[in-house]
């Protein structure tokens, strides 16, 4: 009989792993880095890392914490506050409900199931954008974001990946 794994703490330094990273990476997000287009073309890397520690270690991920994360984001990039603290509950309401149906697939299964989540997210903000703005805002550079996000999913989540396995 092999031995019983130990649990892995939920508190402390190791705890608190996924909300720093995700804070760090909402930082990294928010540098000003390459031309004028990169302020539109820039992957939401803090959808990933939530999605990522949501789809493997739930509970590391609370609801303030991604409430918390998105009001950081709404309040330094100046969009109307609320977006991206519903984009980020929403993800966490999403892998929530949808994991049991993904969990344990291959990578290119998560990698699918997450651009599909970020492309209806991506919608629903260009849609509270365009009604708070009360006209249509273009679609080009939502889809951009959108397909720059599901771009940088598979190298984000491999780094998250090697992170994880190292710490937990």
């Amino acid at each position: 009989m092999a031995p019983a794994r130990q649990t892995q703490p939920l508190f402390g330094a190791i705890g608190l792993m996924p909300i720093t990273v995700s804070f760090l990476l909402a930082m990294l997000m928010l540098l000003p880095l390459g031309s004028g287009i990169a302020g539109y073309a820039t992957p939401h890397l803090v959808m990933i890392s939530c999605f990522y520690w949501l789809s493997w270690r739930p509970l590391l991920m609370p609801y303030g914490a991604c409430m918390l994360l998105g009001l950081f984001l709404d309040l330094w990039l100046g969009v109307p506050l609320g977006v991206n603290i519903v984009m980020l509950l929403l993800t966490r309401l999403f892998v929530l409900n949808q994991l049991k149906y993904y969990k344990g697939k291959n990578r290119g299964v998560y990698w699918l199931v997450f651009s599909v989540m970020a492309l209806g997210f991506f919608t629903i903000s260009w849609l509270i954008m365009s009604a708070v703005a009360g006209t249509l805002l273009p679609v080009d550079t939502v889809f951009l974001q959108w397909l720059v996000t599901s771009f940088f999913y598979a190298p984000v989540a491999f780094v998250l990946g090697r992170l994880r396995r190292w710490v937990l």
